[in-house]
């Protein structure tokens, strides 16, 4: 069975605690991690997604060409990504009647 939990706000709060905690192997795990997430990305609007593979996209750029070296700054990348996490919990909370 799957250490990974059902409840969106709870795939959020995993996702963003191991963001914030450096708790990926690599840049290439992280991205892994965040593109395993189709169940979560089906309760949001696709706009989340079209959000979510954009900064993806730029991560594995910086991945590729060293990190800060690339055009895109590998930690304003991650910063896009916890802003990411907050909009996508702030959207579910609000869904559930929580906010």
């Amino acid at each position: 069975m799957s250490n990974i939990p059902a409840d969106p706000l709870l795939r959020i709060k995993k996702l963003s605690d191991s963001l914030e905690n450096n708790e990926f192997e690599n840049t290439t795990a992280l991205i892994f991690a965040f593109r395993q997430e189709k169940d979560l990305l089906c309760d949001l609007p696709a706009v989340f997604e079209g959000a979510l593979e954009s900064i993806l996209e730029r991560l594995e750029s910086t991945a590729m060409f060293g990190g800060e070296s690339c055009s895109f700054s590998q930690s304003d990348l991650l910063a896009a990504l916890t802003i990411w996490l907050e909009k996508a919990k702030s959207y579910l909370e609000k869904q559930l009647g929580i906010v």
